[in-house]
Formats: structure tokens, C-alpha cells, sequence
């Protein structure tokens, strides 16, 4: 469920952003014109407010300065008087032609306010700017232009452009989409078939546990039954009793890993000292340890804080403590070691012990998974046998925890360790 909904997240990301770039072309397209040729059209008008502001009668070099700057704006600007002779032109040449066709023809349109005309044909896109100043009994001409039709092609060539983005924009992410989703499809029926895999094995683990026991119980309530009184009933008895009493605990195992494996996803996060959980299981199975005559060797940092669950970590530790013991003969050591290390703590576990086969390293974290027959008897109350679950618990607790845990050979044991993030003060 999490991939699929990355994916979907991923491809509403994908479509976002299409549409927003297509949004903007079209905005680019639709607006970006009228907005140039505005404000062309504004600085026409404040081009022509400065004239006003002038003396054209005594116009000087610093107000030719003045009509200068505004050359980067590539107006054509004439200005004349009453007799049509140029007291200023961005020209380098006039004629007599040229004055007549869009003054002297055109007078009734110039105005004090100032005429705008924009002209929009197949060949040419101009803005044309035409007023009249009044100063004394002198009235002055001012002509201006700007040719925006380089500009509007440039926008024609654009839109093209942002056209064919698009378009390739949307074919890419559709493809993109495609093959992602296809891709999610594969291993998703890759990860089912995973799954039935696992489902069988699980079965064919559980029902292989089981079916022990019960041949055990079988062949003990036959021979009870032929043989009567003839052999020793009470051994028979404390058998069968022995190996019910070993389904049970199995059985019980089981439906507890089906809780916890439940009630995991909704777990309740909280600060945990670990420092503290692992010196309170150390006093809660020193006794076994002493009867066992097991030395015990332990180096804890204080402190150990992680954000997690306390019960389930509690759980992960337990496990790791009972398969050392299980694995460890009387004489031998377990060494625990809690420390901190590049924003993590590090939890091992170590007991002496026969070291296991590296094609079964990777194995020991599979459910029902045993390196070995043999079971070493605890006698208290906690009593834990390993049904095969304790290190696959192990494995999914600490990865709910953003954790990694493993396990290497040692010159003359077995190391188990388990790494999470540290939660710092």
C-alpha cells in the first residue's frame, strides 16, 4: 500500500507540474503582448510629459541628453515647430516626404493630450504616438514610433517553442507514468508471489513443529494401550505431558506473534531508556544465570535513550538474552554490552558457544528456523523455549524502530547485535 501510494503522490507531482507549465504558456501567450505594448505605450507618455517640461524654444544639449536616454527604448521621435522645421529628430536624415505623410497630412490628429494609434496589419505591428505642446505663441509637433513587430514574432516563435515543451513535457510524463506503474505492477506480483512463498513455508514450518510432538504423543498413548501394565506408566505419562506441554507453549507462541505482529502497526512511541531495560532484564534472570553457572559479564553506558516502544524493545532484548542461554553450557560466558556510537546505540549480545555454519547466517531470522535440535532445559517460571520465532520477532521489532540488528562469529562464540537511532537529550 505504501508503494502504490508513492506512486500515485509521484504521479499527481508529475501532472502538477504540466499543468502548471501550461498554465503559464498560456498566460505567456494570451497577456504578454498587450502587456509589452502597454508599456511601451506608458513611456511614450512620460517621454512626452518631459517634453512638455522643456523649453523648446531655447532647447538645450542637456534636454537633447534628456531625449537621448530614451534611445534605448528605439523610438523614432520627432519634434517641429509651427513651420514643420525639426528642433529634435532620433533620425539621422529626414525628408520632405516623410514629414508631410505623418505631420503635415495628419495635423488634426495631433492633440495637447496625445493620441495613441497602434496599428496591427499582416506586415506591420506599429505603435504611433502623436501630440501637440502649446508654449507661448509657438505650437510645437511631437511625432513618435516604435515598430513592436520583431517583438511579436519573437513571442509568435515563443509560443511555438513553449508549445513543443509542453507537448513533450506531457509525452514524457506519460510515459514516465507508464512505465512506473508497470514496474509497480511486476513487483507487486513479485512481492504477492513472495508472499504465498512465505504464507507456505510458514504453514509448512508450523505443521512440521507440530507434527513431532504429536507422533511423539501418538506412539506413547499406542504403546500405553498394548502394552497395559508391562511397562513403566508414569515415564509414558510425564512424556506425553512433557510434549503437550511443549505444543502449548508453541501454540501460545504463535498467537502471541499474531498480536504482536498486529498491534505493531499501531504501537504507541515514547522516550525509552534502554540503559535501564537492559539492567532490569539482567536482575530479572540472574538467578537462572547463578544456577546454570553461567558467568555473566556485562558494560553499559547510562543513558541509552531511543524513541520506541518500550514493551516490544523489551521483547527484542528478551529474545536475544534466552538464545544466548540456550546456546551457552554450564562454565561458559555471556558478555552484554550497551554503548553509544555516532548518534546510535549499540546493544551485542555474546556467548561462547559453537559458531554457526555461514550458509545458515542469513537463515536464523526466518520464522521457524533452528540451527540446532538441541534444546537446553531451563527450569524457573520464565521458562522460554525456542520455538524457532525469537530471532524472527527480533528482526521485525527493530525494524519497526528504524533499527538494523545482525549477527557474526566470534573466535569463540556468537555475536548478536542490534542497532538503533539514538534519541538525544
Amino acid at each position: 500500500m505504501k508503494s502504490r501510494s508513492g506512486f500515485w503522490e509521484k504521479g499527481k507531482a508529475s501532472w502538477t507540474v504540466v499543468i502548471v507549465f501550461a498554465i503559464a504558456a498560456i498566460l505567456y501567450s494570451v497577456c504578454c503582448y498587450p502587456l509589452y505594448t502597454a508599456s511601451k505605450i506608458r513611456v511614450m507618455r512620460q517621454l512626452y510629459e518631459d517634453i512638455q517640461d522643456m523649453d523648446l524654444e531655447d532647447f538645450s544639449e542637456e534636454d537633447e541628453e534628456t531625449l537621448n536616454d530614451y534611445q534605448r527604448e528605439k523610438f523614432e521621435l520627432v519634434i517641429m515647430d509651427e513651420n514643420y522645421k525639426a528642433i529634435y529628430t532620433s533620425r539621422t536624415w529626414m525628408q520632405t516626404t516623410h514629414v508631410q505623410k505623418q505631420i503635415v497630412n495628419k495635423i488634426d490628429l495631433y492633440t495637447e493630450k496625445g493620441t495613441i494609434e497602434e496599428r496591427n496589419v499582416d506586415t506591420r505591428h506599429v505603435l504611433k504616438f502623436r501630440g501637440k505642446i502649446q508654449q507661448g505663441e509657438q505650437t510645437y509637433y511631437i511625432y513618435m514610433k516604435k515598430d513592436v513587430q520583431s517583438v511579436l514574432e519573437l513571442m509568435k516563435a515563443t509560443r511555438i517553442y513553449l508549445a513543443a515543451v509542453l507537448i513533450l513535457m506531457a509525452v514524457f510524463t506519460y510515459v514516465l507514468e507508464k512505465k512506473s506503474k508497470e514496474g509497480l505492477q511486476k513487483r507487486e506480483k513479485q512481492s504477492d508471489y513472495q508472499f504465498l512463498e512465505s504464507q507456505r513455508e510458514f504453514v509448512a514450518n508450523i505443521s512440521h513443529e507440530l507434527k513431532t510432538p504429536l507422533a511423539v504423543v501418538s506412539s506413547q498413548v499406542e504403546m500405553l494401550e498394548i502394552a497395559g501394565d508391562k511397562i513403566d506408566r508414569s515415564y509414558y505419562y510425564s512424556s506425553i505431558h512433557e510434549e503437550l506441554d511443549k505444543m502449548s507453549k508453541m501454540v501460545g507462541e504463535l498467537l502471541d506473534f499474531s498480536m504482536l505482529d498486529n498491534e505493531m502497526s499501531a504501537m504507541e512511541m515514547s522516550r525509552v531508556n534502554v540503559s535501564e531495560l537492559v539492567e532490569y532484564l539482567l536482575l530479572r534472570y540472574d538467578a537462572i544465570f547463578r544456577k546454570n553457572e553461567i558467568k555473566l559479564e556485562t558494560e553499559i553506558d547510562k543513558n541509552c535513550i531511543v524513541y520506541g516502544n518500550r514493551m516490544y524493545l523489551e521483547r527484542a532484548v528478551n529474545n536475544y538474552v534466552m538464545n544466548a542461554f540456550q546456546h551457552t553450557e554450564q562454565g561458559k560466558r555471556i558478555c552484554i554490552t550497551l554503548k553509544k556510537e555516532k548518534k546510535q546505540i549499540r546493544l551485542e549480545v555474546y556467548n561462547d558457544g559453537e559458531p554457526i555454519k555461514e550458509d545458515q547466517m542469513e537463515h536464523i531470522w526466518d520464522s521457524f528456523y533452528t540451527t540446532s535440535q538441541k534444546k537446553k532445559p531451563v527450569t524457573s517460571e520464565n521458562d522460554v523455549r525456542n520455538v524457532g520465532l525469537g530471532l524472527f520477532i527480533v528482526r521485525k521489532i527493530v525494524t519497526k524502530h528504524n533499527g538494523t540488528c545482525g549477527a557474526s562469529n566470534q573466535e569463540n562464540g556468537v555475536l548478536f547485535w542490534i542497532k538503533l537511532p539514538e534519541m538525544l537529550l
